[in-house]
């Protein structure tokens, strides 16, 4: 079961990761 917790905390982080990133980029296009 700690396995499966740690993949789900890793996918979360992960996906979290990526949202920010594709928000930075979308406010960068909007900035300039």
């Amino acid at each position: 079961m700690t396995s499966i917790s740690d993949i789900q905390i890793i996918l979360a982080l992960v996906s979290a990761f990526a949202t920010s990133i594709l928000a930075a980029r979308l406010a960068v296009a909007l900035y300039r």
